[in-house]
């Protein structure tokens, strides 16, 4: 009997022996799963940031005169509209920033700009501001859900405005042949309508013409040649490529190529997108137009808000944590747009950003091209 009792204690030894240590090493696994998985936080006033609860996801950085001229024109004064347009001169991107701001307010409530047509029915800019708030409205009868949770009357609105906008935007055009903004405007009415490459090509030469480096042209082109509108993947990095290779210096064309990631990566979740050759190299230009620009500019928050985001894709901590302190309070802006959540969406970059950074040991960012990526 006791040596039953002897072979059975050992064999309960034994099996303690192997599931013991097993049942530990499981444990601290699920214990450093569920750190993992564990929302991160920081204290942002630590390192002088705005805290979540205060951010601004309206816009992608302040602009009180934009802000002031669209509360105007809604208080019925388009003179203000009409002189703030008119102040970008032949500053062509300026114009097409203003133009959004204005057109918002159109898409809001248009009782001004109906004054402004009625009393200069010749006005150019009023005439653009038409044609280009068309194409705003059409965009919110569509919505802004994939197209499997669009219903056809939806589509069928969608579809009605933009065909409605394309005359405008010509009329426009006519009025104003040297400003290349009707054309651009179009750039939406194709990607809406589904214009072939070559008739795109055309409409695109029509802008290069006028203005070949156009900011804002840029942008919303590459949206045609992304793989979810009429283009792939290969169409818009060689896009994106071809415009940063051909800016002239100081601009902030650059950043196209962090605009194609941004699409790849939304996209294609899983692949390695930021572990592609040209991103450091490509960060690292985005950075020199930066330094270049000045102060104020109106394309500077977009082009920070990009950067902020791929710097942390790519572990460039001590890179953005600059951005994110550059941008402030904002997060009406790509990436972060994309997301149902944005102001979730920036918290998560921001704070994992600053939480790495402060782990290296608050290093200074590393001289241009020794960038480690870790």
């Amino acid at each position: 009997m006791s040596v039953l009792i002897d072979i059975a204690g050992a064999g309960i030894l034994a099996y303690a022996a192997v599931t013991i240590p097993r049942n530990a090493r499981k444990a601290r696994a699920a214990r450093a799963e569920a750190k993992a998985k564990a929302p991160v936080n920081i204290d942002p006033a630590k390192y002088g940031l705005v805290p979540a609860a205060q951010l601004d996801a309206s816009y992608a950085g302040p602009d009180p005169e934009a802000d002031a001229v669209a509360q105007a024109a809604l208080a019925g004064d388009w003179r203000q509209a009409a002189a703030y347009l008119a102040g970008a001169g032949r500053d062509w991107d300026l114009r097409w920033y203003r133009l959004g701001i204005l057109v918002h307010a159109a898409a809001e409530d248009d009782t001004w700009l109906e004054a402004w047509r009625a009393e200069y029915p010749g006005d150019p800019s009023a005439a653009l501001v038409h044609a280009d708030a068309l194409i705003t409205l059409a965009g919110k009868v569509r919505g802004a859900k994939q197209a499997q949770h669009t219903t056809a009357e939806q589509f069928e609105g969608f579809h009605r405005l933009l065909a409605e906008a394309l005359p405008a935007c010509q009329e426009a055009a006519r009025m104003a042949p040297e400003d290349p903004s009707p054309w651009i405007a179009q750039i939406t009415i194709a990607l809406g309508l589904g214009w072939s490459h070559e008739d795109f090509r055309a409409l695109w030469a029509e802008i290069t013409a006028r203005d070949p480096h156009h900011f804002g042209a840029h942008v919303s082109a590459l949206q045609y040649w992304c793989a979810k509108w009429r283009g792939s993947h290969e169409l818009m990095y060689a896009f994106a490529e071809q415009a940063a290779v051909n800016a002239p210096r100081g601009s902030l064309l650059p950043v196209l190529r962090l605009y194609a990631l941004m699409e790849h990566a939304f996209r294609d979740s899983k692949a390695p997108v930021y572990n592609q050759p040209f991103v450091q190299p490509t960060l690292d230009a985005t950075l020199d137009a930066v330094d270049l620009t000045p102060a104020g500019h109106h394309r500077l928050p977009l082009v920070r808000h990009l950067l902020a985001d791929t710097l942390f894709q790519t572990k460039r901590y001590a890179d953005a944590v600059e951005q994110f302190r550059a941008v402030g309070g904002y997060v009406g802006s790509v990436p972060w747009t994309y997301s149902g959540k944005p102001v979730k969406a920036f918290v998560f970059a921001r704070t994992n950003t600053f939480v790495a950074w402060e782990k290296a040991g608050c290093p200074a960012p590393a001289p241009r091209g020794q960038a480690t990526g870790s």
